[in-house]
């Protein structure tokens, strides 16, 4: 392949990887709302107004549930941590860098022979060597980003089934209650004197 389509190559590579930061960025709303949803459905079981009346199967299953999908929950976090923040993406100099380099080539070339070609060759190196080094760079990050999107995915649907699980005694648990608490406040319908 000649340096001309080498060019061409890593030019379109970089700019590919340009909106595929875009892409991905925007991949990222999915995961932070799942992760309000979950907090909100936990935190309403754990504020809720239930009485403790003690130990019981439901109550252990329960927090044991809750305590997985908390932790599931974090684990997501911290992925989804890992797939926004901590990525330096590389961008190309802006546009006066950029000429005032190529003035500084011509400056320094134009008393050479072939001082234009010479000129053009660096420039073009110059423009060559970003192109390929950031698409690199870029690809790489999108990568991390991708992957970490996916773990994050991947514990918040582990956290969500926890969570959907430890419903299940949390509202039996409070059915047994409200039907006891309702058993213990009725009283006989008549008294005889």
């Amino acid at each position: 392949m000649e340096r001309k389509e080498r060019f061409a190559l890593y030019e379109k590579l970089y700019f590919h990887e340009l909106e595929r930061i875009e892409k991905v960025s925007a991949r990222l709303s999915l995961p932070f709302t799942v992760m309000l949803a979950i907090i909100a459905f936990l935190a309403f079981m754990l504020n809720s107004e239930t009485k403790p009346y003690g130990f019981s199967i439901a109550t252990y299953c329960f927090w044991l549930l809750f305590s997985l999908s908390s932790f599931a929950l974090l684990a997501g976090a911290w992925f989804f941590r890992l797939a926004w923040f901590g990525h330096d993406d590389k961008l190309l100099p802006v546009a006066r860098t950029i000429e005032d380099y190529y003035v500084e080539l011509e400056e320094t070339y134009k008393e050479f022979d072939g001082g234009e070609e010479l000129t053009q060759q660096h420039f073009n190196n110059f423009l060559f060597d970003y192109y390929a080094q950031f698409a690199s760079e870029n690809a790489i990050n999108n990568d991390k980003r991708s992957y970490n999107i996916y773990r994050s995915i991947v514990a918040l649907m582990f956290s969500i089934f926890l969570a959907f699980a430890a419903a299940i005694p949390f509202y039996l648990h409070d059915h047994e209650n409200s039907s006891n608490d309702k058993a213990s406040t009725a009283a006989p319908a008549t008294q005889t004197p």
